[in-house]
């Protein structure tokens, strides 16, 4: 049968590109004469969806697409390229994928692939049936089984808390089933000791996603191993990674990929051992408490303090810029109040707040417009003033738009970049506070900002300052005027010497600052992201050193020229810092290598 096949640009005209046959069964699906894909490569724009076609009036509809292969998208059947009322919603099943996993998922193979027919609405083919066994078991050992018994729900029965109860046949308190699953597919499920949604465990660790647990299931039937209720292990002990709470919103759930390619879940591979990640990213939320879907109403928001852990990273304000959402008053008390409860947790852990990423569309209502100019700035305020880490994600993701194939949400490649970032501020040396005898320090940097007993002290912008009394001292350091990465100090405990009224005390961090106005803001680095040479315009005779996510120096280049060609091909994915040297100032920028 001929297929036509559809090109999106020239750009996609490379050997990087592939074609792959999507097909869909409409014979339960009425009306279906007119049947279109809708998807992120077509930025969710009704009039851009795909048409599909059956020429031999068989009710399976097919096209043949040329996408980038290794590529994740989110995409659905519709039967109007017109309004959004023909959509085929695959919620409640264990195909189901994007924010409110209600879409399908497409990783996009390495070879000319043609996909399974699916049935509209269905994970699989009209009229096929599961075939694999999902055997399922929980220890209940000290725990009281609900007189309404133990059951499980998931996606492989539309989350119905009542129809699929374990037993206990020989006494020894591990409840076991079998259930029937579709065979090649991800399932989630939690165990419910009753009959209700809200009988629910809570369960962290790695053998779930979101707090519900997760297995793939191949051809063949699976034995998933006995777990204690609530836990991941057979013994219900807790885990000892340092473990990272990961709060946002859809851009933290998943992005345009799915589970897999978030950027928490990328995090804690990146990470490696001795780390545990949670994602706890809900879409659609905002920080303020008035918007139209705040984070803080979510079961997410209670999952942070069962999680109880030592870092927290909170990724929330594009939705903040939505019209009806904007409300800086607002925002900035309902963060300093985040931040605050989540200080005051048992666990104490270390807040990192991060900047919106940059958005390349108006879709959804989000402006780029409020995020760059209004809720940036005061993101900067808020960690200045409340002594707190902050990750600069806006700058990170700058002149990345084809790793945002909406425009708003990044594919598992923008993704990549985000976590590397957040890596890379996690793990980098903090601020250390000495005392030294004294300062001549006079030359004011805005970069700088000390605090005493936790508050900011005026007229401090100083590199180092002269202190009076005894108390705990903190600064808060902006890296340069170039980026709002900002990092802070241990409290430092300063006692006055015996008859000694005045000492001076001195961070370690030198920040970056330009050569001059005119030749600072003249500097040209480029292209960002780079893959294999970077060319760096208007900096004659500078020393170029590039330094890694751990800060040390990877690449160093004396005197270069005025427009210098700098070869980074050896330098590996990831996110680095450029620093150029002139005299005895200095300037830098951040840059992103990204390879193909």
């Amino acid at each position: 049968m001929q297929v036509g096949l559809t090109l999106f640009s020239a750009n996609f005209l490379s050997a990087g590109n592939v074609m792959v046959t999507l097909k869909v069964n409409m014979k339960e699906a009425y009306p279906a004469n007119n049947v279109y894909v809708g998807s992120d490569w077509a930025g969710w724009d009704l009039s851009k969806f795909q048409k599909l076609s059956d020429n031999n009036n068989d009710s399976i509809f097919e096209i043949t697409l040329l996408l980038p292969a290794g590529a994740s998208y989110n995409y659905r059947y519709t039967l109007s390229n017109t309004n959004w009322s023909g959509f085929e919603s695959l919620g409640g099943t264990p195909c189901g994928a994007g924010p409110n996993h209600e879409d399908r998922n497409l990783v996009v193979p390495q070879s000319a692939s043609i996909l399974d027919v699916v049935c509209f609405n269905s994970c699989m083919n009209c009229g096929e049936t599961p075939n694999t066994a999902l055997n399922l078991s929980v220890d209940m050992t000290g725990i009281a089984v609900s007189t309404n018994g133990l059951h499980v729900a998931g996606n492989f029965n539309n989350w119905n808390p009542v129809s699929l109860e374990l037993t206990d046949a020989n006494a020894d308190n591990i409840y076991e089933i079998s259930v029937p699953v579709i065979p090649n597919l991800d399932y989630e499920y939690n165990f419910l000791n009753g009959k209700t949604l809200a009988d629910a465990e809570v369960v962290f660790g790695f053998c779930e996603f979101r707090s519900k647990r997760r297995v793939s299931v191949l051809e063949d039937d699976l034995t998933v191993a006995v777990v204690k209720f609530g836990s991941c292990n057979a013994t219900g002990e807790p885990m000892a990674e340092t473990k990272i709470a990961c709060i946002g919103n859809s851009i933290t759930e998943g992005g345009a990929g799915n589970h897999v390619n978030s950027w928490p879940i990328q995090l804690r591979d990146m990470l490696g051992e001795g780390y545990y990640t949670e994602n706890l990213g809900v879409a659609g939320t905002t920080l303020s408490k008035s918007g139209d879907s705040p984070w803080w109403n979510k079961p997410q928001y209670d999952y942070t303090f069962l999680l109880e852990p030592n870092i927290v990273v909170i990724k929330l304000g594009t939705n903040d810029s939505k019209g009806g959402n904007w409300d800086p008053i607002d925002f900035e008390t309902d963060y300093i109040d985040m931040i605050n409860q989540f200080r005051a947790m048992p666990s104490h852990p270390v807040i990192y707040m991060a900047t919106p990423a940059k958005a390349y569309s108006s879709a959804f209502n989000i402006s780029d417009q409020v995020i760059f100019s209004k809720i940036n700035p005061l993101l900067h305020q808020i960690a200045f003033e409340n002594a707190v880490h902050l990750v600069d994600l806006y700058n990170t993701t700058l002149n990345m738009s084809s790793s945002f194939p909406d425009g708003i949400h990044p594919n598992a490649d923008g993704l990549k970049v985000i976590a590397e970032k957040v890596k890379e501020n996690i793990l980098k040396a903090k601020p250390v506070i000495s005392q030294i005898a004294a300062t001549a320090d006079t030359i004011e940097n805005k970069l700088y900002q000390w605090l005493y007993n936790g508050s900011p002290l005026p007229e401090s912008h100083f590199r180092s300052i002269k202190v009076t009394q005894e108390g705990k001292y903190q600064v808060v350091v902006r890296m340069s005027n170039y980026s709002n990465d900002i990092f802070v100090s241990e409290p430092f405990t300063m006692s006055l010497p015996q008859g000694i009224s005045e000492v001076s005390l001195t961070v370690d961090y030198n920040v970056m600052i330009g050569f001059n106005q005119n030749i600072g803001s003249s500097i040209q680095i480029y292209p960002n992201p780079a893959s294999s040479t970077v060319r760096i315009e208007n900096a004659p005779n500078a020393d170029v050193t590039i330094y890694n996510d751990l800060g040390n120096a990877v690449m160093t280049q004396k005197n270069i020229e005025e427009n210098h060609l700098m070869n980074i091909s050896g330098l590996s994915n990831g996110v680095y810092f450029i620093k150029l040297a002139k005299d005895n100032a200095s300037t830098g920028r951040q840059l992103v290598v990204l390879k193909k």
